[in-house]
């Protein structure tokens, strides 16, 4: 039965209403019987009271008549319905009325019965017992009040409860009309007359229901109309969408990723893969028509999802019979409820793969063309920098093409060729001319070099710059040793095999303009041998020639192969030495220790005609640079400094210009001071902190200090170039090596410490020593040090020479768990490729350019480079020289986060390490506890 809310309300109502009503009455009558009770009881207790102070003389004296009397005037009482005194034994001494005969006892004192009320009370004198009074009295009349009282207040309820009655059908009638004009508006609403409104204007809820559900007709009106305008547009949007996927033969969808169900597909699912898409909607039923080779492939592609969309292709079993190659690209969305899908784009890469497939095989077919002819075959970028070279190229060089490629082509030219080289590319690649061919020599892995006839052409793009170059090279060796015979014969001597007078005369005039152009010096070294005339005269001519030809091949095993060594005639040699220091006094040191080296090769005695002899040299040396002096003037000074080194006492050495000598003595007295330092242990080893970016000290390097006795502090970069010659900076080197094995052994189970790295600077001539690993690998295991805390630091230079024995001997230390860090970055000339194979840890930006990061865009530049090229290999990075705030605050803007220079400390000793590690240390749990209170 359904009932309309106007008799939902009444009903509520009134039965509200009648509970009410009946739970007020129930709780009135309750009330007035608890207080009848209670006034009844009050007054037989009051009268009783008075009755007790009235009948104790009686008692006390045995008047009976005296009681029998005061009981008859209580008996007047209408109320009093009888009264009895009994004695202390309990026998009635005087009555009125009829008593029951059962009497309430004095320790019950009240007893209530229907229609009367009994009270007894104990008569006492001085805690003396007299007797006991009972009296009983009538409730009629207050029980006639009660009814009366009664009667009025349902009379009363029932009043109240008709005019509650009326008011509930008044409020109903008037809430249903209301609610039948929002129930009407409701409908109107449903039925899309968005145009409708409730007429309800009052200024209650029920208008304020109306005015919202009014305004909410109007919004959705005006809702409705944009929704349409948009509907109309994704319809054209879905349309043009279908339009491109059949176009491209594609589809599009996504899918549930846990069952792999489509839950929405665009595109012809037919055309594409011959079956409607109702035909592949759930993911087994796909998966039955991918090839079983490619399904795994396909189902881990879906499985985990990626912030990058991902990309697979496979073949799948299509409705004609075929096998067809799909693409799906993959991506993982959220909607606003936290759901995941899987979307996917499928397109057909048939035809693709079959071109791809012809294209493999026309490839194929160039390479075995390209990689089984004799001739080299490249091409190169519009840098000059190798692109492509087919394998001759290792067959003729001995370089790998994956080692080549990327560099420039000029890399591999011969010194002597290299600028015959640069001219011939930047002529190419400047677009001078499309096509030109050069003989040049080419470096060979094993330290030789091959002559090859090179042809390149040029290859311009549509605004005639050039975009590459093509060539080949071919090898034309033999026919240069035939030419070189022939010209060996013309420029060389015949008895020692060495440049003669005339070859002399050329190579120092090249060197003379090679010093123009470099800025370097030169050197020539002017030999003559003391008392040959002796040996001549004595054992013959033929004994001298024989000795002349061993000097010469003593002599020639010991010079560079950029230098010349040349006989000018009897038993004169002139070495001419290229590329030496631009300043002058260490150019006069590099030449000084040449013509040392000769007087130590030239000491060991001959074998002569069965019989050993001893023969020293007179060597005179000179300067040269530039163009200043001719030939015959350097050639004139050198013969004038070997004549004053005859004089000197001969087997020595003596420049033309005495004040070059006298650096050159300077130099050798700080090379035996060295000597003598090292063997008396007087260096000293300094700390300088590494610290992270909140300053918390990670680790120091290490840095050698002289402290001369006489001189001072000796600068590292006076006595460390003298080291490097000498070659004392292997001893040097492992001592500082075993002070950190030593330290970092002792920190090991000590905490702060043990976390501490130690940076050692290894020089090119320590690190490519032939036991340097194993030194540094028993130099770990006596001392216990941990191989990981110990940071060995290179430096770009040591790049430049036998790259593959730094490689090598980084490879075997870093298996023992030794870091490395290339120092001094940016101011090498290393190249990319070469670090790109180094596997390194960290990299080390240069204080040069940390002094002036702030005020030189190029610094800047430099720096900020250095930081990202470590961050694209995944290297840290370091900034070493920071002395300010402002410095430190730029290089942490560009992602540097660890450094180490005055700002954070100064070398010192150790004791000045440990003290700054503990009191970061200190201060960072500081900052830890402080961060944890605010937490909290």
């Amino acid at each position: 039965m359904r009932l309309n809310v106007a008799w939902q309300i009444i009903i509520g109502t009134v039965a509200i209403q009648v509970a009410m009503v009946a739970v007020l009455l129930l709780s009135g009558i309750t009330q007035v019987q608890q207080n009848q009770q209670e006034v009844l009881e009050r007054t037989a207790e009051q009268q009783s009271r008075l009755l007790e102070s009235a009948l104790t003389h009686g008692l006390a004296d045995g008047d009976s008549d005296m009681l029998q009397g005061l009981l008859d005037r209580l008996g007047d009482d209408s109320s009093v319905l009888y009264s009895i005194v009994l004695d202390a034994d309990g026998r009635p001494v005087a009555s009125v009325g009829v008593a029951p005969d059962e009497l309430p006892t004095p320790e019950a004192r009240v007893r209530s019965e229907a229609g009367q009320v009994e009270i007894a009370r104990s008569i006492e004198l001085d805690d003396h017992h007299l007797g006991t009074v009972v009296v009983g009295y009538s409730t009629e009349a207050i029980d006639q009040l009660s009814a009366s009282l009664l009667e009025r207040n349902v009379l009363l309820a029932l009043g109240v409860l008709g005019l509650s009655i009326l008011a509930a059908i008044v409020f109903a009638l008037m809430t249903t009309r209301r609610l039948r004009l929002l129930l009407q508006g409701g409908k109107a609403l449903e039925a899309g007359r968005l145009d409708h409104r409730v007429p309800i204007a009052s200024r209650d809820e029920f208008g304020d229901l109306a005015r919202t559900f009014n305004d909410m007709a109007a919004h959705l009106g005006t809702t409705q109309s944009t929704l349409q305008q948009q509907n109309q547009q994704l319809n054209r949007s879905v349309a043009r969408l279908e339009s491109m996927l059949g176009g491209a033969n594609a589809i599009l969808w996504e899918a549930n990723p846990d069952t792999h169900e489509w839950e929405f597909v665009a595109g012809d699912t037919r055309k594409l893969l011959g079956f409607p898409s109702r035909n592949l909607g759930r993911g087994e039923l796909r998966a039955r028509h991918i090839h079983p080779d490619d399904l795994p492939r396909v189902r881990e592609a879906t499985r985990e999802p990626g912030v990058e969309p991902k990309v697979v292709d496979y073949r799948f079993a299509h409705r004609d019979g075929q096998w067809i190659w799909l693409r799906d690209i993959l991506s993982w969305a959220e909607d606003s409820d936290n759901r995941r899908s899987l979307r996917g784009l499928t397109l057909d890469v048939t035809a693709h793969r079959r071109a791809t497939a012809a294209l493999r095989e026309s490839e194929n077919r160039y390479q075995d063309v390209v990689n089984h002819i004799s001739e080299v075959i490249f091409r190169t970028d519009a840098e000059g920098r190798w692109t492509l070279l087919n394998p001759a190229w290792e067959a003729l060089t001995g370089f790998p093409v994956e080692q080549t490629l990327g560099q420039p082509m000029c890399a591999y030219v011969d010194p002597l060729d290299r600028d015959d080289a640069e001219s011939f590319c930047s002529t190419l690649l400047e677009g001078g001319t499309h096509a030109q061919s050069e003989e040049i020599r080419l470096r060979t892995h094993d330290g030789g070099y091959r002559w090859v006839s090179i042809y390149a052409s040029a290859r311009f793009d549509d605004d005639g710059q050039v975009m590459a170059t093509f060539g080949t090279m071919m090898d034309i060796s033999d026919r240069k040793k035939a030419e070189e015979e022939i010209r060996r014969l013309a420029f060389f001597d015949e008895l020692t095999g060495l440049p003669n007078r005339t070859l002399l005369h050329d190579r120092l005039g090249q060197a003379l303009a090679n010093t123009a152009r470099t800025r370097h010096h030169g050197a020539v070294l002017f030999i003559d041998l003391d008392n040959f005339k002796d040996i001549n005269d004595t054992l013959g001519h033929a004994v001298g020639d024989d000795l002349l030809r061993q000097v010469a091949q003593r002599m020639s095993n010991s010079v560079r192969e950029a230098d010349t060594l040349a006989r000018l005639g009897g038993d004169e040699f002139v070495i001419i030495l290229n590329d030496l220091h631009p300043d002058p006094s260490q150019a006069a040191t590099e030449a000084e220790a040449v013509g040392r080296k000769l007087i130590t090769l030239l000491r060991d005695p001959f074998e002569l005609a069965g019989q050993n002899r001893h023969i020293t040299p007179s060597i005179g040396a000179t300067l040269f640079s530039g163009h200043s002096l001719g030939v015959e003037e350097v050639l004139k000074q050198a013969d004038l400094a070997m004549y004053r080194a005859k004089n000197a006492g001969r087997n020595t050495v003596r420049f033309y210009d005495p004040e070059l000598h006298r650096a050159v003595e300077a130099r050798f007295e700080l090379e035996s001071e060295l000597r003598e330092a090292l063997d008396q242990d007087r260096f000293t080893i300094a700390y300088q902190p590494q610290v992270e970016a909140d300053g918390h000290v990670i680790g120091a390097e290490l840095l050698l200090r002289w402290p001369h006795p006489q001189r001072g502090e000796i600068a590292p970069a006076e006595f460390i170039p003298v080291a490097e010659q000498t070659g004392l900076i292997v001893p040097i080197g492992r001592k500082v090596l075993r002070t950190a094995c030593r330290q970092l052994a002792a920190w090991r189970d000590t905490a702060p410490f043990c976390e501490l790295t130690l940076s050692v600077n290894v020089s090119a001539r320590q690190f490519r020593h032939t036991q340097f690993v194993h030194h540094l690998r028993e130099m770990l295991r006596e001392t216990g040090a941990p191989p990981n805390r110990l940071k060995l630091e290179l430096t770009e230079s040591m790049l430049l020479e036998d790259v593959d024995t730094v490689i090598t001997h980084i490879d075997e230390l870093r298996t023992l768990g030794v870091e490395f860090a290339l120092d001094d970055f940016g101011t090498g000339y290393s190249s990319l490729a070469y670090l790109k194979q180094l596997p390194l840890s960290q990299l080390k930006i240069d204080q040069s350019f940390v002094r002036d990061v702030l005020d030189d865009p190029n610094d800047a530049a430099i720096a900020q480079m250095v930081v990202n090229l470590a961050h694209t290999l995944d290297l840290d990075v370091i900034a070493e020289g920071v002395e300010t705030a402002e410095q430190r605050a730029f290089l942490f803007g560009l992602g540097c986060r660890h450094f180490q220079g005055y700002l954070y400390g100064y070398p010192g000793d150790l004791k000045g390490l440990e003290q700054a590690v503990l009191a970061a240390s200190a201060e960072h749990q500081k900052t830890i506890h402080q961060t944890h209170n605010n937490s909290n």
